[in-house]
């Protein structure tokens, strides 16, 4: 109760400080409840903003939006408990300020994936969830659902949805024909509307809204989080919702808010736009985490970004005065503001009254208006202090100390050792661009790594230890492998640092239960395939790895436990993995093996392509006090103390260009690879140490991780270009577009 009084005291002051618009006379709080196999309705059919006998011959319509906030109220990462500049509501706030002075009728969208992540977590159980109070603080105007609103119980979307004061919409999800709780009688009954309208100054406005369908399929572990709710396939929701809403009020402007990527399952915002070119104006997309502007045709995609040489405006912006309704149907404007509060993306459409007094699109500019160089809201700030205070708090409790380093560099390199960039050998770094490795090659990513052996191992013990029937029987359960993935390149512990709870979400960023399930020997082969066709085919020359460029990072699970296999990137995608040994014996891919994963991966992965089936389940954590990965880490440390990576070194697995790791964190002479000679003599040598003093910098692909995508090879000079500043932010991907 402390924590909400706080809040409504605060909110006075910040609703004054921000601004208000002239739709809040249709925001209340007298707050609409989810109700079953009902369509959920939070704000009227029309929004209207502006004046409504507005006389003038043009008008100027600004739609702004931020994305993938994942729990970011403040600029502040919690993980590693330090400011990130290029993060925060609190910096979106600042913008808004100012956008909101220069036009009070602004619309405002959240694309999704809001309140998880960043410890947002710990107020889950709170009434309303302090990231919606701070939607409702900045008067956002409408919410669209991510997929990781569905990462928690049913019950905690539908609460706070309800409390948000703006339009909840999404045109894909539906209540569950086949539900015994929701009885349709066989109609389609949505959970929410498709889309909204606003009328600003006469002009009215259609705003269409998308969430992945792959929900279902993502969350078929945790069914009670879509209790009730199915998703229907993307494309032809948004068809049917956009045909709807120009069918019932002609509006003079369609635009897009999908939490969708642009290739989703080749699928994605780019076939959206391909396909529905002719009904959309702009799109503004999430999900991805990308930061693009770009103009979508039928036949081809333009990217259409341009650095503002002004740094004081710092923007990203794209303006066609050419776009206009004799040329609309050709193509569609694509943009995505990044993650995190990287940037508020803005739309500013140009109409003009044609003859018959119809507004007519005359140009549109499209902005990414990036926060890096902006200060906080005040305001907002204290509003929110005291979320900023206990997130704080409960990132530095200490609970255990460090021994020994859990990254190897292979060689001694002074005080950075143990530091986690492939050739540098140093953590983490903040840019002008994010933060990242130099190399964007995490040590964890080449080798066997006490990093990444350390999730196995907890993962291995707790299905061990902890695994039950429905009869709450232990079941003695032995897993025979493992599988992780590293999910950040800030994922790292050193020798002698205090262990704090912080680190736990460093290493397992996410709230992902465990899950204990059989798996046939040959499916164990094609998922381990699976997941190292993450890594490009090698050649002759290459100094490093590098990743495919429509790759996750977390998808790139490492395989602990009793298996032992060779990974060979010389083979193509599919042939790469020689799997030795299981529990001490043969691989035998008729065996059954048992296996321990997260529940996404068992649901993403696993289920999703036929490798196990739901009677392969034996167990998953869902009913115990600690049920997730993450937090299994931290009561692991705060049993024992110390967390000391000699424990968990192994060398069960190696990649055959590359080699192993002996227990001091040395590579073992016998088992260089390719990669490791090629750095030790000639041309090799020179282009590897000019990497390793960052005279050079990598090859980054403009993906999600914004990872290399081309390994440094010594005989290709298109791999890498010259670091003239010997920074990090010479690096940039407008230094390589340069260069390259």
């Amino acid at each position: 109760m402390k924590n909400i009084t706080k809040a409504l005291l605060a909110s006075s002051v910040a609703l004054a400080m921000l601004g208000c618009n002239t739709s809040d006379k249709v925001k209340s709080d007298n707050h609409v409840a989810v109700k079953e196999c009902k369509t959920f309705s939070n704000a009227p059919e029309v929004i209207y903003k502006g004046d409504a006998n507005y006389a003038e011959q043009t008008l100027r319509i600004n739609i702004a939006a931020t994305g993938d906030m994942h729990g970011r109220i403040f600029a502040h990462d919690y993980a590693t408990n330090k400011t990130d500049k290029n993060a925060g509501f609190t910096k979106i706030a600042t913008i808004l300020e100012k956008e909101r002075k220069q036009d009070p009728n602004l619309i405002l969208v959240d694309l999704g994936d809001t309140v998880q992540g960043n410890s947002a977590e710990l107020f889950n159980d709170l009434p309303v969830h302090p990231v919606v109070e701070t939607l409702n603080s900045l008067n956002y105007d409408m919410w669209v659902p991510g997929n990781h609103e569905f990462d928690f119980e049913r019950s905690f979307l539908d609460r706070n949805i309800a409390q948000f004061k703006g339009a909840v919409i999404s045109s894909n999800i539906v209540w569950d024909k086949n539900s015994d709780v929701c009885k349709t009688n066989g109609d389609e009954v949505s959970f929410l509307r498709g889309f909204q309208i606003f009328n600003v100054n006469g002009a009215k406005v259609a705003i269409i809204g998308l969430t992945p369908s792959m929900v279902t399929s993502w969350q078929a572990s945790s069914p009670q989080n879509f209790r009730n709710l199915d998703f229907k396939e993307e494309i032809q929701s948004v068809r049917d919702a956009v045909d709807l809403a120009i069918a019932q009020h002609k509006p003079d402007v369609v635009i897009g808010a999908l939490h969708y990527g642009r290739k989703c399952g080749g699928k994605g915002v780019h076939k959206i736009a391909e396909l529905l070119g002719d009904k959309f104006d702009v799109i503004f997309n999430g999900h991805e985490h990308s930061k693009h502007i770009e103009r979508v045709y039928s036949d081809r995609v333009d990217n259409i970004s341009a650095e503002n040489k002004n740094e004081t405006e710092n923007t990203n912006r794209q303006e066609n005065p050419e776009y206009t309704y004799l040329n609309r149907s050709e193509s569609v404007k694509v943009i995505e503001p990044g993650n995190w509060g990287w940037a508020l993306a803005k739309a500013e459409i140009q109409l003009r009254k044609d003859a018959n007094g119809k507004w007519q699109i005359e140009g549109t500019i499209l902005t990414n208006n990036k926060v890096s160089d902006v200060s906080e809201n005040k305001a907002l700030q204290d509003e929110f202090q005291w979320v900023h205070e206990q997130s704080g708090e409960h990132a530095e409790s200490e609970i255990g100390t460090v021994q020994g380093n859990f990254t190897f560099n292979g060689e001694e390199k002074g005080p950075n050792n143990g530091g986690a960039d492939d050739a540098t050998a140093e953590d983490v770094e903040v840019t002008s661009e994010g933060s990242r490795l130099y190399t964007t090659i995490h040590m964890a990513k080449t080798a066997d790594m006490p990093v990444v052996n350390l999730i196995n191992q907890i993962q291995i013990r707790n299905v061990e230890q902890k695994a039950v029937n429905a009869k709450n029987q232990k079941l003695n359960l032995k897993v025979d492998v493992s599988a992780a993935a590293l999910f950040a390149n800030n994922s790292n512990l050193r020798d002698g640092e205090i262990y704090r709870n912080k680190d736990s979400s460093k290493l397992y960023m996410y709230d992902n239960q465990l899950v204990a399930v059989n798996i046939q020997g040959d499916k164990l082969k094609e998922y381990m395939e699976w997941s190292y066709s993450y890594l490009n085919q090698w050649k002759p020359g290459d100094l490093t790895l590098s990743f495919r460029n429509d790759a996750r990072a977390y998808n790139y699970d490492h395989f602990g436990g009793t298996v032992k296999y060779t990974v060979d990137i010389a083979k193509a995608v599919g042939s790469r993995i020689d799997i030795s040994e299981i529990s001490g014996a043969p691989f035998d891919a008729s065996k059954t093996y048992l296996l321990a994963v997260n529940d996404y991966r068992y649901a993403s992965t696993l289920l999703a392509k036929n490798w196990v089936t739901n009677s392969d389940k034996l167990w998953i954590s869902t009913d115990e006090k600690t049920y997730a990965v993450r937090d299994m880490l931290t009561d692991y440390v705060a049993n024992n103390k110390t967390l000391n990576a000699s424990e968990f070194y192994s060398s069960n697995w190696s990649i055959k260009q590359v080699g192993k790791l002996d227990k001091n964190g040395h590579w073992i002479e016998s088992s260089k690879g390719a990669i490791l000679k090629a750095r030790e003599n000639g041309a090799g040598q020179i282009l590897w140490n000019k990497l390793q003093n960052k005279q050079v910098c990598v090859v980054r692909g403009k993906n999600r991780d914004e990872s290399i995508d081309r390994a440094v090879n010594f005989t290709d000079e298109k791999s890498y270009f010259a670091n003239k500043e010997q920074s990090y932010d010479a690096c940039s991907y407008a230094e390589q577009d340069k260069a390259l």
